[in-house]
């Protein structure tokens, strides 16, 4: 029984701090958020729960990693455009400007992997792979 309960403990110790891992790692990608898109009060706040809904999200898929990569990458990838979304319902017009520039420098990364990959003979499932790695 004490065995049990230093076993309970420790694994909410564990859960604990990883918990709070993924807090700080949301805080500060909503912080360079913030500073990029010059967020008032009410968008930070929604921008910090939009980054804590993405950890979370890539938490919950992590032991994906192991088991089905392609499947992975490919949930990664739904979160990723999950979360540009959201950060896009939440701009106003005036904000757009760096985000569209983050969508076209995304865009063109893609393609030039796409080219490369191409030319080298790579199949359409590696090239899709490639893509989603890009992160």
């Amino acid at each position: 029984m004490k065995k049990l309960t230093l076993c309970f403990f420790f694994l909410a110790l564990a859960l604990g701090l990883s918990a709070q891992t993924g807090d700080a790692e949301a805080r500060k990608a909503a912080d360079a958020a913030i500073a990029l898109y010059q967020l008032d009060e009410t968008q930070a706040a929604e921008m910090y729960v939009i980054q804590e809904r993405r950890f979370r999200n890539l938490a919950s898929i992590e032991s994906l990693r192991q088991t089905d990569y392609n499947f992975y990458l490919q949930k990664k990838n739904s979160i990723r455009e999950g979360m540009m979304a959201s950060i896009q319902r939440l701009l106003r017009e005036d904000q757009m400007a760096p985000f569209n520039q983050k969508l076209i420098s995304r865009r063109q990364q893609e393609s030039a992997l796409k080219q490369k990959l191409k030319q080298e003979g790579a199949s359409r499932e590696d090239i899709q792979v490639a893509i989603w790695e890009l992160e």
